[in-house]
Parts: C-alpha cells; sequence; structure tokens
C-alpha cells in the first residue's frame, strides 16, 4: 500500500472518530439530563421494592439477552474491515447469516422464559403483590429487548461503517420518547407497568428507523435467506463465539452486586445498590462515546493497513490518546461525584437512604477503574484479538470468589455495602492484571501508561476534595432547593479550578496550545 493510501486510511479514522465522538458526547449529555430526574420520580410514585424489581428485570434482561450480543460484535467489526476494503457482498452475507440465527434463537429464548417463569418469581423473591405486576413487566420487557437484540443488526452495521453519529442521533429521538412518556404514564398511575410501556415504544421507534436509515444510506445493503452462507457462519462462530462468552462474563460482572442482592438480601437491597450505581453508571456513559468509536476505528485500520508498521504505530497512538482522554473526561465527572456523595443524594433524591452515600463513592470508584480497561480491550477486540479480554474476565471472575465470600466473613452477614465493596476490590484487582498485559500488547511501558494516563485520572478526585468539607457542612443546614444552587456553584468552581489545573500541569505544550487555539476559535477570536 502507498503512503498516500496509508495517509487517506489514517485520515478516514481521525475524521470519523472525531465527527461521531462529538455528536456521541452531545447525545450522552442530554440522555444524563433528561435521566437525572427519573429514579427519584419513579420512586416517590411506585416505592422502593417496585424500584428495584424495575431494576432486577434489566438484569434479567441483559442475561437473557447476552445469547445474541457475541453476532453484535462480529458486525460492528467487521462491517469495518470488509468495507476498508470493498467487500460489500461480505457484509450482506454476514447479516443475512446473522438474521437468520438471531431471530429464530430469540424466539425459543423467550419460549423458555416463559415456561420458567414460576422460578423466576422464586428466585427474585418477587412479593405476593407484586408478582402479577412483575409477570407483565419481566416478560414485556425481555420480549422487547431481544426483537432489539435480533433486529439490532442494521444499526450495528452502520456503527461499523462509522456512521455512529446518525445511531446517536436515533437513541436521542428515543430517549427522550421515553423520557416523556416514564413522566406521564408513571405520573397518571400506571406504575412500573408504565415503565415497560415506555420501553416498548422507544424501542420500536429506536428499531424501524435504524432499518430504515441503513437501506437509504448503503444503496448495496441486501437481506435475504438466499445470501446466508458457510463462510459467514464460520466468522459468526469463531469470533462472536468469543466476543458471545466475554459478554456474558461482562454482563454478569456489571450486575453482580444487584444479581446477588435479589435472593440474598431482598429486592429493596437491589433498588438501594441501583440508586447507589445510578450516578456512577450515568457518569460512564460520556467516555464511553470514546471505546465506542474505537473498535471500528481499530479494524478500519486493521483492514487498510494491514502488516504495516505503520499500522502498528497507529493503534499503539490510538490506544494511548484515547485511553488519556478516555480517563479525563471519566475522572472529571467522578471525582466530583465521589467528593460530594451525601450532598448530591440529597438534592438528587430529596430523601436519604442509608449506605448510599457509601455506595455512591464505592461504585464511582470501581467505574473509573473499570472504563480504564475500556481502550484496551476495544482496541484488541478491533484488531482481531477478542480473547486478550478474558485476561480481565476471568480475573475478575476469581478475585470476586475470593472477595464475596471474604467480606461476608468480615461484616457477619450479608449486606448491601459489603456486596458492593467486594465487587469494587475485585474489578480494581483485575484491572491492574489486565493493564499490564494490554500495555505489553501494544509496546506501551508501565511509566508511559501511568504519566499519560493513570496520573491525569487522579487529579479531578485531588480537586474535588477541596470542596468536600464545606459543601458538606452546609448540606446539614440548608434545604433541598437551596443545596442545589450550592451543588451548581460547587460544579461551576470546580470545573473551571480542574480546567486551570490541567491546562498548567497535566497538558504538555501541543495540548495547551491546541486546546487554546479551539477556545479561541469558539471565542471568535484568531
Amino acid at each position: 500500500m502507498s503512503d498516500n493510501q496509508q495517509e487517506n486510511h489514517a485520515k478516514t479514522v481521525r475524521d470519523a472518530i472525531s465527527h461521531n465522538l462529538l455528536v456521541d458526547m452531545a447525545a450522552r449529555i442530554g440522555y444524563l439530563g433528561s435521566r437525572f430526574f427519573v429514579p427519584p420520580f419513579i420512586l416517590a410514585h411506585v416505592g422502593m421494592e417496585a424500584y428495584g424489581l424495575w431494576a432486577a428485570a434489566f438484569i434479567l434482561v441483559s442475561y437473557v439477552g447476552v445469547s445474541t450480543m457475541g453476532i453484535s460484535g462480529v458486525y460492528i467489526k467487521f462491517a469495518a474491515e470488509y468495507s476498508a476494503r470493498r467487500e460489500y457482498q461480505k457484509v450482506n452475507e454476514l447479516l443475512s447469516t446473522g438474521l437468520g440465527l438471531t431471530v429464530p434463537l430469540c424466539t425459543v429464548i423467550f419460549g423458555l422464559l416463559w415456561l420458567f417463569w414460576p422460578h423466576v418469581v422464586d428466585y427474585l423473591h418477587v412479593a405476593p403483590n407484586l408478582q402479577e405486576d412483575a409477570r407483565v413487566v419481566v416478560l414485556s420487557v425481555v420480549a422487547i429487548f431481544l426483537a432489539s437484540i435480533s433486529l439490532s443488526a442494521f444499526r450495528d452495521v452502520l456503527n461499523g461503517l462509522q456512521k455512529s453519529a446518525l445511531m446517536q442521533i436515533i437513541w436521542v429521538i428515543g430517549y427522550l420518547t421515553e423520557t416523556a412518556l416514564i413522566f406521564w404514564l408513571v405520573g397518571t398511575g400506571h406504575g412500573v407497568r408504565g415503565l415497560a410501556n415506555a420501553f416498548l415504544i422507544r424501542t420500536a421507534i429506536e428499531i424501524g428507523l435504524s432499518i430504515i436509515l441503513a437501506f437509504r444510506l448503503l444503496p448495496w445493503l441486501r437481506v435475504s435467506p438466499r445470501l446466508m452462507t458457510r463462510e459467514a457462519m464460520k466468522t459468526l462462530a469463531s469470533f462472536g463465539g468469543i466476543v458471545q462468552i466475554q459478554s456474558l462474563l461482562a454482563i454478569g460482572l456489571n450486575s453482580v452486586e444487584r444479581a446477588m442482592a435479589a435472593p440474598l438480601i431482598g429486592l429493596a437491597a437491589t433498588g438501594l445498590l441501583d440508586i447507589g450505581n445510578k450516578l456512577p453508571s450515568m457518569a460512564a456513559s460520556l467516555p464511553s462515546a470514546f471505546a465506542g468509536s474505537f473498535v471500528p476505528a481499530a479494524s478500519y485500520l486493521q483492514g487498510g493497513l494491514e502488516g504495516s508498521q505503520e499500522q502498528r504505530e497507529a493503534i499503539r497512538k490510538l490506544y494511548l490518546k484515547g485511553a488519556r482522554y478516555m480517563n479525563l473526561t471519566c475522572a472529571y465527572i467522578c471525582g466530583f461525584i465521589a467528593a460530594l456523595p451525601l450532598p448530591l443524594l440529597d438534592v438528587w433524591m430529596g430523601k436519604r437512604y442509608p449506605g448510599a452515600a457509601f455506595l455512591m463513592v464505592v461504585f464511582t470508584i470501581q467505574t473509573q477503574v473499570h472504563l480504564m480497561t475500556g481502550p484496551g480491550t476495544s482496541i484488541l477486540k478491533g484488531v482481531g484479538r477478542p480473547k486478550e479480554e478474558f485476561h480481565y474476565a476471568i480475573p475478575n471472575v476469581i478475585a470476586l470468589l475470593l472477595a464475596v465470600p471474604a467480606i461476608r466473613l468480615i461484616m457477619g452477614e450479608w449486606t448491601a455495602i459489603g456486596i458492593g465493596i467486594a465487587v469494587t476490590v475485585a474489578t480494581v484487582a483485575a484491572a491492574v492484571w489486565f493493564l499490564r498485559h494490554a500495555n505489553k500488547i501494544l509496546g506501551v511501558t508501565v511509566w508511559q501508561y501511568f504519566k499519560t494516563v493513570a496520573w491525569p485520572g487522579i487529579v479531578p478526585y485531588l480537586v474535588g476534595l477541596l470542596f468536600t468539607y464545606p459543601v458538606v457542612l452546609l448540606s446539614e443546614t440548608l434545604g433541598r432547593w437551596q443545596m442545589a444552587g450550592v451543588v451548581i456553584v460547587a460544579g461551576i468552581i470546580y470545573s473551571a479550578l480542574l480546567a486551570w489545573v490541567t491546562l498548567q500541569f497535566v497538558f504538555e505544550t501541543g495540548e495547551r496550545q491546541w486546546f487554546k487555539a479551539v477556545i479561541a476559535s469558539k471565542l471568535g477570536r484568531k
């Protein structure tokens, strides 16, 4: 491949990441804003136990839907790789074969859930007064989710072709519609069934618009049973099978604390853990936009610069720069949450739930560390090495098997706080192991990673600590809406101070110049 072609591929990746990332971040900020008011509103109308049922429904959805998630990863990676080589017929064969497998598979899965529903109710320990709601809500949500998973092939292909900005616009339309419906349906007395109906309408909108856009934007796109091939089946089974196992492990690890709480402590504990994890998981939404761009970008580089030294260097740079800015973005939000958990909960919920503030700090740390593994797992998956993610998942499982009984022994009983601590300890241990492994593969030294990625992620926590004592002191004397003003002012001062510290002590000369140039251009200066 000529130098000009290599530069064109690198430029295509840079431009696509920049455009898609900006749109993705804006969409996620909107999502955070729309979702900030939903949990306290639901809790005020349905109570903690019914809220715990809704949280448990999505845990079950995750486990049920994981049966097809490996295929989703195949669509994204190979659509990007095939398109870089203009092999569009292979994309059609992959899509047709995947749909031919997932649609009947999802139908069978739903049938099994329907058949074994009594056992599911027993596992969740659903109170008698909630059992009918549980049956309608869980079965409805699972059916909707399975339909979304099987038909998400069109969305995944567009993401693989680096059209993720358009997919984010569809997502925005979907979640804004769902948010409005939640306030209307729950507010008019429909309870958790209203939540299920809102989720149904949102999903239908997202599926329908993705299919329409796929056929309009990709004139070569064809889907037919006649296009199903053994080669595509082999691709789905090999790469997809590995991703499938990883998806099962990832979903299990991401929801393990709530999955354990339901049978061991009850649905109320599940709800408490969900509240403690809600803001950290919402904060993870923004930096996750980076990880979503890494797989197609690395796959495109893999397809266009295959086997060259330029490919290896471009991927190393993608990893380091992406991890640096992803970690900084996550730490900016997490540092503020970890510094002011109690005031944030007072303003957000308007009511104190014992243990929720401590859990928020614990889950904030877990979220930050977990997301640090995202660039490595995504890029290695994008270059065709999905097995490397097992170096994160398997140590996480082993650490969890040790930490959970240990915390039970230390605390003397099962508690939501104990489960939260055990999960966080396991995540940190596994993340350290994986980062060491990924850095070695990608040619990054320990010092280089610490200086470029890890240290910048610590700075926001140090800045946030300056606000902890004065704001918490005020929270003991001021009312909810007065504290909202205090938190907003603290957030503005924190952001300004952190920006100055980052410019002066974190950014390198080139980064400072670029950042100042961007600010100047936005202000209309030359």
